[in-house]
C-alpha cells in the first residue's frame, strides 16, 4: 500500500525516535511503501536546529537519523506530478492550507493515502469526501489488519 508522508510526520519521527510514528516508518516495509515530495528534504535541512533542540539529539545525530529515515521513503520530484493531480490538490487545500498541496497532489498522483498529523488538514479533506487521508492511529490499525 502506498503512503504519502507529510512533513509533520517526519518531524515527529525525528523528535521522538522511539515513538509510534518512528515504529510505523521503520517497521512497516512488508505492508507499506512510503513516499514524499522531494521538498521534504529541504524542510528537514531548514529546521535541523529546531529538530535537534526538541529531540535532544546533537546535530550530527539528527542528520544521521534523518538520513536513515529518508532511506525508508521514496522521494518524488514535484515536476513528475501531472497537472490534473495538482489542480485537484489545490482545490482540496484551498480553504485549509495550500502549503499541503504538494502532499495531497502526490497522494492523488500515486493513488496513495496521505498520512498526516495535521488535524485541520485531516478534517478539511474528510469534509470534502477525500478519503485518501489517515492519521497515525488509523495507520497503526491498518498495519495490524494487513500484517
Amino acid at each position: 500500500m502506498r503512503i504519502v508522508v507529510d512533513t509533520n510526520i517526519i518531524f515527529s519521527a525525528l523528535i521522538n525516535s522511539s515513538g509510534t510514528i518512528s515504529d510505523l516508518l521503520f517497521n512497516s516495509k512488508r505492508v507499506f511503501q512510503f513516499f514524499a515530495p522531494t521538498i521534504i528534504d529541504d524542510e528537514l535541512h531548514k529546521h535541523s536546529d529546531k529538530l535537534a533542540k526538541f529531540s535532544r539529539l546533537n546535530p550530527s545525530e539528527v542528520s544521521l537519523l534523518r538520513s536513515y529515515l529518508i532511506q525508508r521513503i521514496t522521494l518524488i520530484d514535484l515536476e513528475q506530478i501531472r497537472s490534473e493531480s495538482w489542480h485537484k490538490a489545490l482545490r482540496l487545500t484551498k480553504n485549509i492550507d495550500e502549503f499541503d498541496a504538494p502532499f495531497v497532489a502526490l497522494a492523488v498522483e500515486i493513488e496513495g493515502i496521505l498520512w498526516t498529523g495535521d488535524k485541520a488538514l485531516l478534517k478539511g479533506l474528510n469534509k470534502q469526501d477525500f478519503d485518501h487521508v489517515i492519521n497515525t492511529s488509523g495507520l497503526k490499525n491498518l498495519r495490524m489488519e494487513l500484517e
